[in-house]
């Protein structure tokens, strides 16, 4: 304390705080380092009510508590299943997960069947590179008496570049970063006698743009860990779905049958909470019609 003698024999003192201000958080790749990694850490992560969270808004300085959420449903990732790649179709990715993946077409619907997910932690972001479908599956639809054959096959994001989650150095005030032309190929077959397709090979293509802003930061309170300082990313997406049968575009008539609009366009918007030496530990997913309807949040194991 520096204490100061004023001439009417009145003591005053000043406090001198040399404390500086903390940096500006910057995200990098070794804050994925402990957790998103073959042979990392597992993590807890939960998911809550949709309704018990807000969308987030932009700024500096700002406070989340997710520690007091109600959890309607837990589980464990990371660690062991994340597993070393072995397929040469994904050359950059960091690591490998095991999960599923169904497919839809005219309100008909294939079994849920095993699929590979590749990420990438580079040091200029992380990327979801694609995954594999490991076993075949097929969907009837008894409207066409038509059968879709999808084979064991790879699908990777191809295009002018890999599909973006969140991109290095990280910091509030980035500039926007826009990703256009990431392209996502599925094959299949289709047989179906009375419109003289006999496994015809035919593909799905999606054409993704991401948009990724760092639009918050500040401090937000996890279940079981406490305090950390966090930035919030939002990515903003769109996907283009177009069709085709033979190697030409899908007939507008078959197509219209089962229901789907070549060209359709569906977009939705991520807000992650990426924080330092853990990663991303929250994630809000909002539809087109600005409803939340997915999220999770990291907590203590």
């Amino acid at each position: 304390m520096i204490c100061l003698l004023a001439t009417t024999v009145t003591w005053s003192c000043q406090k001198s705080d040399t404390t500086p201000a903390p940096a500006p958080l910057v995200i990098t790749k070794s804050d994925y380092n402990t957790n998103f990694k073959v042979g990392g850490a597992a993590y807890n992560t939960f998911q809550t009510s949709p309704t018990s969270v807000t969308i987030p808004t932009n700024g500096e300085n700002q406070t989340w508590n997710f520690s007091t959420l109600v959890e309607t449903a837990t589980s464990t990732n990371g660690g062991v299943t994340f597993l070393t790649p072995v397929n040469t179709a994904y050359p950059t990715a960091t690591f490998t997960s095991a999960g599923t993946l169904t497919r839809a077409v005219g309100g008909a619907t294939s079994p849920i069947v095993p699929a590979t997910y590749f990420t990438e932690i580079s040091d200029v972001g992380a990327y979801e590179l694609g995954y594999s479908q490991d076993v075949v599956s097929a969907i009837n639809v008894p409207s066409l008496g038509a059968t879709i054959n999808y084979a064991v096959q790879n699908l990777a994001h191809t295009g002018i570049t890999k599909y973006p989650t969140v991109l290095f150095p990280a910091k509030f005030g980035n500039a926007t970063t826009n990703t256009n032309g990431i392209v996502l190929t599925t094959n299949f077959t289709v047989t179906a006698a009375a419109l003289g397709l006999n496994k015809t090979p035919g593909q799905t293509k999606v054409t993704s743009s991401v948009t990724i802003d760092i639009i918050g930061s500040g401090t937000a309170t996890l279940k079981g860990i406490g305090n950390v300082r966090v930035l919030v990313a939002k990515n903003i997406w769109s996907d283009i779905t177009n069709y085709f049968l033979g190697g030409a575009p899908a007939p507008a008539a078959l197509l219209t049958n089962l229901g789907i609009t070549d060209g359709a366009v569906t977009t939705g918007s991520t807000y992650r909470f990426i924080a330092e030496g853990l990663g991303t530990v929250g994630f809000i997913y909002v539809n087109a019609n600005g409803t939340i309807t997915e999220t999770s949040f990291r907590k203590g194991n």
